[in-house]
């Protein structure tokens, strides 16, 4: 079972900032056109065009809605895995990611909940639950209109806790989680549970107040259920499909006694079909000193195509990791393994 520190180093991987190019000036300019169209009453709607710290004033703790347990999980099955031959990839392959919520029920991977907010109104989410072996449903997917991005967005703004980065402790309400809302190139974030924060934000952690610790467990109760509270004009498709990637995500740690391995000779341990493989592509994520005290690990992103090719060149034994696949390599004479992560990259 993945530990708590692997599981926040995954979500917090998702997490990072994406760079800031002329797609997302175009995005924004729509947003603050539809934006001029929302009543003027919901004033906190305007974090697509204002900055979050103007936002901070008059602030309500919402009360938590009846009951903080998660909401029924969808019948539909996603993907965990490769998708099969010939399934159509989601589009755009790309997307403006302006919200990340995630919320552990229980300790490590199992009962654990994460939405992905999109500005062309996708919404992906991903549940795991089970015990020892935790089970996910797959990445599943929801398209809203640009009205339900922002009631969505106001929602979460409704915390009143998003004004500046924050970081929650010693609740025993709040095991895990964290948000991250992205505006005009600045992240807002908040976690608990140990999430660490992008590099050069450093928030003191402070205990929350039993009225922030009810907010945050009505805000799951309502992310896990957008359609019992949505307006029907919130949505474009309501009804969940399964989100089928069009590039996979390898990530691969080394765990053992050498710490001075590099990425290329974390590689190197690889059977010498996959790390030829691997060996070339860009790096997109990387921790080469370490994250939360635990060992490097980098990240490459590859077509569905290059995936079907590497898993081909792996040993069997893998096992479900979340919607990927897990392998654990032994790393040969001295006594260590690489781990690698396989996973679908979302937009």
């Amino acid at each position: 079972m993945t530990n708590n520190r692997d599981l926040l180093e995954r979500e917090m991987e998702l997490m990072r900032p994406h760079s800031i190019g002329v797609d997302d000036l175009i995005h924004r300019r729509e947003r603050r056109n539809r934006n001029q169209r929302i009543a003027a009453g919901v004033v906190a709607i305007a974090v697509m065009v204002l900055p979050i710290w103007l936002l901070t004033t008059d602030r309500v703790i919402r009360p938590p809605a009846s009951g903080t347990t998660a909401s029924p999980q969808p019948t539909v099955q996603g993907i965990v895995g490769l998708p099969p031959e010939g399934a159509t990839p989601s589009t755009p392959a790309r997307g403006e990611n302006l919200l990340h919520f995630w919320f552990a029920h229980t300790p490590g991977d199992a009962g654990r909940f994460s939405l992905y907010l999109y500005a062309d109104g996708r919404v992906i989410v991903e549940r795991i639950e089970g015990g020892p072996e935790a089970s996910s449903h797959g990445y599943l997917e929801q398209r809203l209109t640009p009205e339900g991005v922002d009631l969505v967005l106001a929602e979460v703004l409704g915390t009143g806790l998003l004004d500046h980065d924050r970081a929650l402790e010693g609740s025993p309400g709040l095991i895990g989680g964290g948000i991250v809302l992205r505006s005009d190139g600045r992240l807002a974030q908040l976690g608990w549970g140990g999430t660490d924060f992008e590099e050069g934000t450093k928030p003191a952690a402070t205990a929350p107040t039993p009225d922030e610790v009810r907010a945050l467990q009505a805000l799951d109760t309502q992310l896990e259920d957008l359609t019992s509270w949505l307006p029907a004009s919130a949505w474009e498709d309501p009804e969940f499909k399964p989100f089928v990637a069009s590039r996979f995500s390898a990530c691969y740690v080394y765990n053992g006694p050498d710490e001075t391995l590099g990425r290329l000779g974390v590689l190197d341990l690889l059977p010498p079909p996959a790390g030829d493989m691997i060996r070339p592509l860009e790096v997109t994520q990387s921790f080469p000193n370490g994250y939360r005290q635990s060992h490097p690990f980098w990240c490459s992103v590859m077509s569905i195509e290059q995936a079907r090719q590497l898993v081909a060149v792996l040993p069997d034994g893998s096992h479900v990791g979340g919607s990927g696949l897990l392998y654990r390599l032994s790393a040969g004479e001295n006594g260590g393994t690489v781990d690698l992560d396989l996973g679908p990259a979302l937009p």
